[in-house]
């Protein structure tokens, strides 16, 4: 009896402990979401504690831009933090009058504590009451760590002006 007991009890314990919780991926994409808006905000605030708080920071950080004038690639924290950050402190191409930030047609698939997305990312402001902005296509990974989605690749499409 006492092993039979053992054994019930054994078999508990490992199918209790191996069961990992079910991801709740509606849940998920909506804290991912949240991260982009809060990229969004950051820029638009000039913020960049706040814009970098949204980053890996990790040696394999990557950001990959193609736009009318070519190609270019920031590897490394290091070459990303500077990219950002030189863009916080030159106003970036956000440099009108009530800037707004959309992101559209969004795709996600998250797959545990990893998720890819892909979005249109549409700027758009005034200069002197001319409504100016620009699109580009986005393609984001990102990593949850410690419980919040970081951003860890990020690739840029320029599509056009507005």
């Amino acid at each position: 009896m006492k092993i039979f007991v053992g054994t019930i009890l054994a078999i508990l314990v490992i199918a209790g402990t191996s069961c990992e919780q079910a991801l709740n991926v509606e849940k998920e994409k909506e804290a991912i979401m949240a991260v982009l808006q809060e990229e969004g905000a950051a820029v638009i605030a000039q913020d960049k504690d706040r814009l970098f708080a949204l980053h890996v920071q990790d040696d394999f950080e990557t950001r990959l831009e193609l736009g009318e004038y070519g190609f270019n690639s920031y590897k490394g924290w290091g070459e990303v933090s500077g990219l950002l950050g030189d863009w916080i402190d030159s106003d970036g191409d956000v440099a009108g009058e009530n800037p707004v930030n959309t992101k559209e047609n969004m795709v996600i698939k998250v797959t545990g504590n990893t998720a890819w997305l892909t979005y249109d990312n549409k700027w758009v402001w005034t200069n002197d009451g001319i409504k100016d902005g620009y699109n580009n296509i986005q393609i984001i990974f990102l990593e949850k760590i410690k419980g919040e989605w970081k951003i860890s690749f990020t690739a840029i499409y320029s599509k056009s002006q507005l």
